[in-house]
């Protein structure tokens, strides 16, 4: 099983750096989980929302 996962109460207003870091560990959590679990959803949420400025930036360029 993987690691503990912290919990993030509000993912989108993280700093774009301390997003980076989470990510890397969740992406972990990812790739041992299994899939349709709750920690694998938890983890997949979580990313998404973390991520958001991201995808948003990428998306208007």
């Amino acid at each position: 099983m993987g690691v503990a996962l912290p919990e993030v109460a509000d993912p989108r207003s993280l700093a774009p750096k301390d997003a980076r870091e989470l990510s890397k560990l969740f992406f972990q959590q990812l790739a041992v989980v299994e899939e349709g679990t709750h920690a694998y959803a938890y983890a997949r949420n979580t990313l998404i929302e973390m991520n958001m400025s991201l995808v948003r930036y990428a998306a208007k360029r």
